[in-house]
């Protein structure tokens, strides 16, 4: 069988988001084969003859943020559909847009400003569905001394992945604030860099390094990013233009039994999350009551905004056309971004949103 074409960032308890730009080292991606030994995969059947392997790299390491993805391998979605469903951590060095676009795996996550940013850049790579409708990235403070506006930053330091200063340069801006007169300090992927005061504020995924600081008896407040004017995906999934255009068919079928893995992690968040720790902890480091908290939290995020109307992992223009709002004012982005390269949504429809 033929080959497919070449190609808050997330964190384990009190660690992990954001992505660096290492790139994986691999071998080609998609083959005729049987299922992974590794257990990563489902199982074909005696019948099912030679399984088309897809390869997704994640934006950061198998926790229960993925979970819609391991249940579609635990139910047999994939298999179901002809396809041996591999899912690659990822971790503080590996770019998913590089690994996508050198080749190295066939589908990654991002959020949908990175894509754009990326298609900005002149990367051939387009975004046909999300995982979160809104993003879990969120500013986080301490109870004692919140901080719940951007502009309430105004004088006050924040860590943050050294990823997402472009991105809370482009908000502030465009909420009035001057960048300078925050203190952005770029920090490792420990969120009690909080809790120890070193910082005023953090910037992480609300849904995990926030909870996790709350479950661990911190007054934490959490306000996420769509709360502040950002209306970015989070975890939206991407190809090379060539792939989505090229395997058209095979994507579809991908994302159909992707779908129904998300549909029945929207149903049974607290199922999926012990799966994937009993799965994935020994790797991923982590805390199964955290993960369980996580999953639940995510769940509006899944299925709310245009998901309500459309059905789960929907995309669409305006979102990406209110991003590069963002972007443009502060100057991050200076050309028209032709939105047709940016995002698709065939592949949704093909696989019956």
């Amino acid at each position: 069988m033929s080959a497919l074409d070449s190609i808050a960032s997330r964190r384990t308890l009190l660690r992990g988001m954001f992505g660096g730009g290492a790139l994986l080292a691999a071998a080609p991606v998609i083959a005729a084969c049987g299922s992974d030994s590794s257990g990563d995969t489902s199982s074909a059947s005696a019948t099912s003859g030679a399984l088309t392997t897809v390869t997704c790299q994640l934006g950061w390491k198998k926790l229960a943020q993925f979970g819609g993805h391991f249940a579609a391998l635990k139910n047999g979605y994939f298999t179901a559909e002809g396809i041996n469903a591999k899912f690659v951590s990822g971790g503080p060095n590996i770019d998913p847009v590089s690994v996508v676009s050198s080749g190295q795996a066939d589908i990654g996550d991002a959020n949908g400003s990175d894509i754009m940013l990326a298609v900005s850049k002149g990367i051939p790579v387009k975004a046909f569905a999300t995982i979160y409708q809104m993003t879990p990235n969120a500013l986080m403070s301490l109870g004692s001394d919140p901080v719940t506006t951007l502009k309430a930053l105004e004088g006050k330091t924040v860590g943050l992945p050294s990823t997402e200063r472009p991105l809370l340069t482009a908000m502030l801006t465009r909420a009035g604030v001057d960048p300078k007169s925050v203190k952005m300090v770029p920090v490792g992927t420990d969120p009690s860099i909080l809790t120890s005061k070193q910082v005023d504020a953090y910037i992480g995924y609300g849904t995990q390094q926030g909870l996790s600081l709350q479950q661990a008896g911190n007054d934490v407040k959490i306000i996420y990013f769509s709360d502040l004017g950002n209306p970015d995906y989070g975890n939206a999934l991407f190809a090379k233009a060539s792939t989505l255009s090229g395997k058209k068919e095979l994507m579809t079928k991908w994302l159909r039994a992707d779908r129904k893995g998300w549909e029945y992690f929207v149903a049974h968040p607290e199922e999926i999350a012990q799966y994937t720790y009993d799965k994935y902890h020994n790797e991923s480091g982590a805390v199964l009551a955290d993960e369980k908290v996580s999953a639940k939290a995510a769940v509006p995020l899944i299925n709310g905004g245009a998901a309500r109307d459309h059905g789960l992992m929907w995309i669409e223009k305006s979102s990406f056309e209110a991003v590069y709002e963002l972007y443009k004012t502060a100057g991050l982005i200076t050309k028209p971004v032709d939105y047709s390269a940016v995002m698709t949504d065939d592949i949704l429809t093909g696989a019956g949103a």
